[in-house]
């Protein structure tokens, strides 16, 4: 459908074509697979609901219409506000491009009192568990020791799965004596790099050349040749096996962050400084991996008992007691 003008300038942009504008975008801007897939996902239901009702264009969507579409989808509060932000996001574009006079979204509410995701780090025996599987699964040493590299690199550098399944052997330096891996760039310029331990580096080192390979290998894991999603696909399922085989319950490549995020504020750091190594904001870690970090607490409670009982300690005559 061509996108008409009006004689007041308004646009008339058909949900289908904003739809398809959005998500070339999003492909133009370089956004992973999965957030493309999310936006794919969201936008496909409310484009269905659209046509179920007989809007035609994005401007003709209304915020009641909206509220009818939400209230449709039977989502849990948690799900349904990061739904609502993805819409946001979609008709914020239209708005842009003056497809639409305002994003109806952003007059709904999102929902209050979300209970986070529980975040369940794993403890030292479930990690040795798991790297004691990874000797278990495939047909031979070339899938054991991808499994057992990607399993590493998830414990200590705490990278999403697909940043694993991709990594570039240009990542992994040696500054002196010591090894590090380059996680990003931060937006004021500086880069963030995680020292690298022996284990992890030596299981780095034994992993095989990706099979299909031509050339140069430029990556520890992937050929270069299938697409990102295939890669992350079969590093999904390498590591499914791998977790099923340990017998750790509810094991996930995603508690391996939670698991350096705890371990880390156990040892003094600062939320700043987790977000800094996670890529999070400082108040999605304290949102998230606070509660779970025990050590943090008996920090904090001898911080206030020295600073509203220490002096009571040493005093000798109780008169002198402050109160």
């Amino acid at each position: 459908m061509v996108a008409l003008e009006s004689d007041d300038n308004k646009i008339y942009k058909s949900i289908d074509d904003a739809a398809r504008a959005f998500l070339d975008h999003c492909e133009s801007q370089g956004l992973k697979h999965s957030s493309i897939r999310k936006y794919q996902n969201v936008v496909r239901k409310l484009k269905q609901f659209c046509e179920s009702e007989g809007v035609d264009t994005v401007g003709d969507l209304t915020a009641e219409q909206l509220d009818a579409f939400r209230s449709s989808r039977g989502l849990k509060p948690i799900t349904s506000a990061k739904e609502l932000q993805t819409i946001r996001v979609f008709l914020g574009f239209c708005l842009d491009r003056k497809w639409a006079i305002e994003n109806v979204a952003c007059r709904i509410k999102s929902p209050r009192n979300i209970k986070p995701n529980d975040v369940v780090p794993f403890t030292a025996l479930e990690v040795g568990a798991i790297l004691k599987a990874c000797s278990g699964v495939g047909r031979a040493t070339y899938e054991r020791a991808r499994t057992k590299a990607m399993v590493l690199t998830l414990r200590y550098a705490a990278l999403r799965i697909g940043d694993v399944a991709m990594l570039a052997r240009d990542r992994i330096s040696k500054e002196g004596d010591r090894w590090r891996i380059f996680l990003r760039t931060e937006k004021n310029g500086q880069p963030v790099f995680l020292p690298v331990p022996t284990d992890m580096k030596n299981a780095l080192d034994a992993v095989p050349i990706p099979r299909g390979t031509i050339g140069e290998s430029r990556y520890f894991f992937w050929s270069g040749n299938s697409s990102e999603k295939a890669l992350k696909a079969v590093a999904d399922r390498s590591l499914r096996t791998v977790f099923k085989a340990s017998g750790v319950p509810t094991a996930h490549a995603h508690r391996f962050r939670h698991t350096l995020a705890t371990e880390l504020l156990g040892r003094g750091a600062s939320f700043v400084e987790v977000a800094d190594i996670l890529g999070n904001s400082p108040e999605i870690v304290r949102k998230h991996y606070a509660k779970w970090s025990p050590a943090r607490q008996a920090r904090i409670d001898e911080l206030m008992e020295q600073t509203h009982f220490g002096v009571l300690t040493n005093v000798k005559d109780k008169s002198t007691r402050i109160h």
